[in-house]
């Protein structure tokens, strides 16, 4: 079923690339849209009178899209007044399970039916686009298992970087700071260990570039920032880490997510003897 933007009303965050170029579609093919200003780790519970702001975007909405905002009592609550609600999202967090195999930009494109040539005709480049899908999706080493061209793989990645500068006024910092942490990485048999004790700048996303440019294949890596979040990228581990430390996943279950404001967080070891124990015993993907 094809959604139609006259009764449909988009509820989106602004925190990175793919929820970016969700919103700038969007807004091209004149989707009513609210845009929460939410962080990363928004939920639609956080939203104030979001009933009000609903109304007012769109008053004749029946159906609610609602892009990587998980909150289930709210989710109910729409459904009780009587919108037919379309959950887009790709992660799995610590109380329910929403991975899918597709980004939630190609989920999108999906619902409304917007195809490359449509992209196209509204001044789009439906490879870039295309690009930030399939990065979201499982990162540059998608774009291999795609089959995607050298050239496109090239502009995809550059469009994407690019992206992601106009999200942070710190990116320089993020990067820095992750150049000089992936300098001083540390090895612990196939897992690189990458640690930063800065805590108000986030930068795994710099650190998976840096990845991508030396490894043709994705190494697993543990990022520690012990004052903010600690993540274990490309590890068939991930599920069982989430089940052990709770947080999320994403990448289609192959990355694992714990942030400081659930707890505290656990330390390399016990992250490390998680990932040991469940290679030993199959506790994997």
């Amino acid at each position: 079923m094809i959604l139609d933007p006259l009764t449909s009303l988009l509820l989106c965050p602004q925190n990175d690339v793919e929820s970016r170029e969700i919103v700038k579609i969007a807004e091209a093919f004149t989707i009513p849209t609210i845009v929460s200003q939410q962080p990363h780790g928004a939920t639609l519970d956080m939203e104030l009178n979001l009933i009000g702001r609903i109304r007012e975007a769109n008053p004749i909405a029946h159906d609610v899209v609602i892009v990587e905002m998980p909150s289930p009592a709210t989710e109910d609550n729409l459904r009780e007044l009587g919108f037919d609600v379309h959950i887009v999202d790709h992660h799995r967090y610590e109380a329910y399970d929403r991975m899918k195999a597709e980004s939630s930009l190609e989920q999108f494109r999906k619902l409304f039916g917007i195809d490359d040539v449509a992209l196209s005709m509204m001044g789009f480049d439906p490879v870039l686009v295309r690009g930030v899908g399939l990065i979201d999706r499982g990162f540059v080493w998608e774009l291999a298992k795609e089959n995607v061209s050298n050239a496109d793989r090239k502009r995809m990645v550059t469009y994407y970087r690019e992206e992601t500068r106009k999200l942070s006024a710190n990116r320089r910092d993020e990067e820095a700071e992750a150049l000089r942490a992936w300098s001083e990485r540390k090895h612990d048999g196939d897992v690189i260990i990458v640690r930063s004790d800065v805590a108000d700048l986030s930068i795994r996303d710099a650190i998976s570039f840096l990845v991508a440019e030396e490894y043709a294949m994705p190494p697993v890596v543990l990022i520690y920032q012990p004052k903010r979040v600690v993540y274990m990228q490309d590890t068939p581990t991930a599920l069982t880490l989430q089940q052990t430390f709770g947080g999320f996943t994403f990448g289609q279950n192959l990355c694992w997510g714990r942030p400081l404001k659930d707890g505290e967080l656990p330390s390399v070891e016990e992250v490390l003897a998680a990932h040991r124990l469940a290679l030993v015993t199959g506790g994997v993907k």
